[in-house]
């Protein structure tokens, strides 16, 4: 059964603590994409002032979760790569988006844009997925 996006948002919200946490916050979701939003505060920042790769590493693996267990099936991440290009310093709000490359039955390829509130690309994050067949969210 396919999930409506409203409760693969209302899933993420309540039981992605560790987002929760870090003030993430899933945004939007739609079929094969998904978009998240972090503020930048003083508790992501490293010992340079800016944030810290962590951050935005969590901030890009939401939207990429959101987007590639959109389809109504358990999908965990099985590979990651992330490039950083320009800092993110204390008060930028940056955005996630996730989208869909490429998913058959068993494998699922997406990229995510991480840019600043001047639409500049602070990173890029790539993931790919195994498919399961359990039911996502898991309450279906």
């Amino acid at each position: 059964m396919m999930p409506d996006m409203e409760s693969i948002k209302k899933h993420f919200s309540e039981n992605d603590r560790f987002c929760s946490l870090n003030g993430i916050k899933l945004i939007e979701v739609e079929e094969g994409r998904a978009i998240t939003r972090l503020t930048v505060e003083n508790r992501h920042l490293n010992g340079l002032d800016i944030i810290q790769g962590g951050a935005v590493f969590t901030l890009a693996d939401l939207a990429f979760a959101a987007a590639s267990n959109s389809h109504g099936n358990a999908a965990v991440g099985i590979s990651t790569t992330m490039s950083h290009f320009k800092a993110a310093r204390k008060g930028d709000v940056l955005t996630a988006e996730a989208r869909e490359i490429s998913r058959n039955h068993k494998l699922g390829t997406y990229l995510v844009d991480i840019k600043n509130s001047q639409d500049e690309l602070i990173a890029t994050f790539q993931g790919m997925v195994y498919i399961k067949k359990d039911s996502f969210p898991p309450e279906l």
